[in-house]
């Protein structure tokens, strides 16, 4: 259902449930989560889409309950762990419905490039969830009242709304989709490795320190990444 090529540290994570709107089974989370840790030893970049005319619907609302509700949360945190562990450039390339996990996953890869068709929609709260996992994160991208009007509402919005809540890094014509994803991995082959992943690092860690106190901190890692670098 999903599959991993890699060539020369760029790796390449296809969602290949077409059929079904490229629904995640509870099986795909574990699979994507050990795909992504197996991407942490081998790939700097990793794009992630899913086959056909969407990026996923999110979870399969038909599939069979089995477990606790422990165990089912349990395997999204995984893979959400899994997401922030690596450490290098997880690049989403979004076409069609983007819905609930699958809005999840744009969410927390570090770079997102859309064609103009993709929408988005959080579907949880209609089935009777609080979406909790997206809720830790969408607060870093919207004030409190416009993340609940997506969240409590289920309202569908476009890319161009995505873009503007910093959902998106970028919404590019579909014809122009996989040709802009290629390019900008291109771009980032080209650069040198250590700068690149220093700057996911550094731009991580420097959310986290009080503004007063981001000069001091500039200072010090660019000169440490100086000395190390020589």
């Amino acid at each position: 259902m999903i599959t991993f090529k890699v060539q020369d540290r760029v790796g390449r994570i296809v969602i290949e449930r077409a059929s079904a709107a490229n629904a995640i089974t509870t099986a795909m989370v574990q699979q994507l989560c050990s795909l992504l840790r197996e991407a942490a030893e081998s790939a700097d970049i990793v794009t992630l889409r899913g086959e056909g005319a969407d990026f996923t619907i999110g979870r399969d609302r038909h599939e069979p309950r089995t477990g606790t509700p422990f165990e089912a949360f349990s395997n999204i945190s995984e893979l959400n762990k899994a997401i922030a562990a690596f450490q290098g450039i997880l690049i989403t390339v979004v076409r069609g419905r983007a819905y609930g996990l699958g809005m999840g996953l744009v969410m927390r890869s570090d770079i997102a490039i859309a064609g103009g068709d993709a929408h988005f929609r959080l579907d949880e709260v209609e089935h009777g969830i609080p979406p909790m996992f997206i809720m830790e994160r969408i607060v870093d991208h919207l004030p409190a009242k416009s993340a609940l009007d997506i969240v409590l509402s289920g309202r569908e919005f476009d890319a161009g709304e995505g873009l503007q809540m910093g959902l998106l890094s970028r919404v590019v014509p579909m014809e122009r989709l996989e040709a802009t994803a290629a390019e900008f991995v291109e771009a980032l082959r080209g650069r040198d490795r250590s700068v690149v992943l220093a700057c996911k690092r550094y731009l991580a860690a420097v959310g986290k320190i009080p503004a007063d106190a981001r000069a001091a901190f500039a200072l010090v890692e660019q000169t440490q990444f100086a000395i190390n670098k020589h």
